[in-house]
């Protein structure tokens, strides 16, 4: 199977869990999160604004808040190169909807926050496998990026969205550990 068949099944499956199925995993999910090393140790987090059919990042985004956390999300520069770049988030004022969900940072070279700075990355996808392989919108900006980002980078994902394998590309990069509401698949 290509990986355009993968996201069009995974997005099926994600439309029909329920928001408050969602949220509990969610719950469960997040409080393996925030008893990591790799949370408590971080001082800036990167994180996505969530999509629909996504888990909800905000809670995330409010509880790093509460413990003083700057958090940076990303935004997409798809006519150069597919780039991306963070930048430093403190109110929904500060994003733009750029594409049906999509929402992201506007552009302020003030708040350009640069890799190095990130110490914690959680990384957003649909699909994952357990030796951290992710499939996810597939526009390769997060590959891009994790080229050359040196720091911890996770993902979060509810059981259903692990399989044993799925396709990789070259250029494909995993990411250190992905958190689920019943284990952390450390890689």
């Amino acid at each position: 199977m290509y990986k355009d068949t993968f996201r069009t099944l995974v997005k099926r499956l994600l439309k029909h869990i329920s928001p408050k199925e969602k949220e509990q995993f969610l719950v469960d999910i997040t409080k393996h999160l925030y008893e990591t090393e790799w949370w408590e140790q971080a001082d800036t987090i990167g994180i996505t604004i969530s999509r629909n059919i996504e888990l909800d990042t905000d809670p995330i985004i409010q509880q790093a808040w509460k413990q003083n956390k700057a958090v940076v999300i990303p935004k997409c520069y798809p006519e150069d190169d597919h780039r991306m770049e963070f930048y430093q988030y403190t109110n929904k004022h500060e994003l733009e909807n750029v594409f049906l969900d999509l929402y992201e940072p506007k552009k302020d070279l003030n708040k350009l926050v640069q890799p190095q700075e990130i110490d914690l990355l959680i990384v957003p996808g649909l699909l994952f496998d357990y030796d951290g392989f992710r499939i996810g919108y597939g526009g390769g900006y997060y590959d891009r990026f994790l080229e050359n980002f040196l720091n911890h980078k996770i993902s979060l994902a509810m059981e259903q969205q692990l399989v044993k394998h799925i396709p990789r590309d070259q250029y494909d990069l995993p990411v250190d550990a992905i958190i689920t509401e019943k284990s952390i698949y450390t890689i």
